[in-house]
């Protein structure tokens, strides 16, 4: 009896260390936090869930400051990603309360980079529950009397008849609209981020904003005292142009007229001359392509080596006797 009351002694003792709303459920080794601004009926024990599946339990609920901070602990192969948004739901009408984790939407969870133990999760929300839809519908409800209600719906049975799709296609087109504006929240909170930090740019820059209009008024003011100056230096440049056209350019336009003639001449003759230089080139090649012609064996082109029709230097004597020449090919060859 006495080692009964030892064992339930201890049993008693390790179970004191944790409450009895989270005794017997799912933890692990991974404890986050979430700050929340209302946490309705959630309480220790109640699960933590990512896609309706239990992954942890709320280990612990207290206030910080005007808002409640509530601890999770989490089985440790459940990482989840940075960026991740917690909202207290609850999972029925009646149903009790539950945080639910909801990873980054297209993140690739296999990768990372995930939150570390003992991280806050900052983005976080609450979805109304019926309670809270009354207490914002009933002030309403109250103020219709029972005729403003049957005639409203009545005015409502007339305006939807027969419109059911129409009806069901607006539904839809506004849910995807709002689904929209969900999505494009971090991106108009970037902007916003962004407009503000401009804002804080320039108002650092302001003492430098306030002299601009200064800076201006000064630089204008120094062009228009130097209007005048401005001016005589362009009619200047303009007489220095206007001289060197009347004297410069006839003299040099005359030279360059000459210059043009005499070009045109060269350019006649180097015309005329092709013709004959294609002439002589091709009496040439005329030449060169007859057969020769042989006397006693010897080609007559002999008669130009000795000298009968190239020149001669004076100190190499008389020129030779070309009947000699002639002669000399009519002897039998040496």
């Amino acid at each position: 009896m006495r080692g009964r009351l030892i064992a339930g002694a201890l049993a008693l003792a390790v179970t004191a260390s944790c409450s009895l709303q989270t005794l017997g459920a799912t933890t692990g080794d991974l404890t986050l936090h979430a700050v929340f601004d209302d946490v309705q009926s959630l309480v220790a024990g109640h699960s933590v869930q990512i896609a309706d599946v239990r992954v942890g339990t709320v280990t612990g609920i207290r206030l910080q400051g005007y808002r409640a901070r509530v601890t999770m602990s989490i089985k440790s192969e459940h990482r989840l990603p940075q960026g991740s948004t917690a909202t207290v739901a609850k999972t029925s009408v009646l149903g009790e309360n539950y945080v639910l984790l909801t990873p980054p939407e297209g993140k690739d969870l296999s990768t990372g980079p995930y939150l570390a133990s003992g991280a806050t999760i900052s983005d976080t929300s609450v979805e109304p529950d019926i309670e809270q839809v009354t207490a914002k519908a009933g002030p309403l409800i109250e103020a219709l009397g029972a005729q403003d209600v049957n005639a409203i719906l009545d005015a409502a049975s007339t305006a939807f008849a027969g419109q059911g799709d129409d009806v069901n296609k607006l539904i839809k087109q506004t849910a995807e609209v709002t689904d929209a504006y969900s999505a494009a929240r971090a991106d108009l909170a970037t902007s916003i981020d962004a407009l503000a930090e401009l804002g804080d740019d320039l108002a650092k820059g302001s003492a430098e904003l306030d002299r601009l209009p200064g800076t201006l008024a000064s630089a204008t003011s120094r062009v228009a005292h130097g209007r005048k100056h401005i001016k005589k230096a362009i009619v200047a440049l303009t007489n220095l142009a206007r001289e060197a056209n009347l004297t410069v350019y006839p003299r040099h336009a005359a030279r360059l007229r000459t210059l043009l003639r005499e070009l045109a001449a060269i350019s006649s003759s180097m015309q005329r001359g092709k013709d004959d230089l294609k002439a002589l080139v091709a009496k040439i090649q005329k030449f060169i392509d007859a057969p020769p012609v042989t006397v006693n064996g010897q080609v007559l082109i002999y008669v130009w080596l000795k000298g009968v029709l190239l020149p001669q230097k004076s100190d190499a004597g008389p020129r030779p006797n070309r009947v000699e020449d002639f002669r000399l090919l009519l002897e039998p060859p040496r």
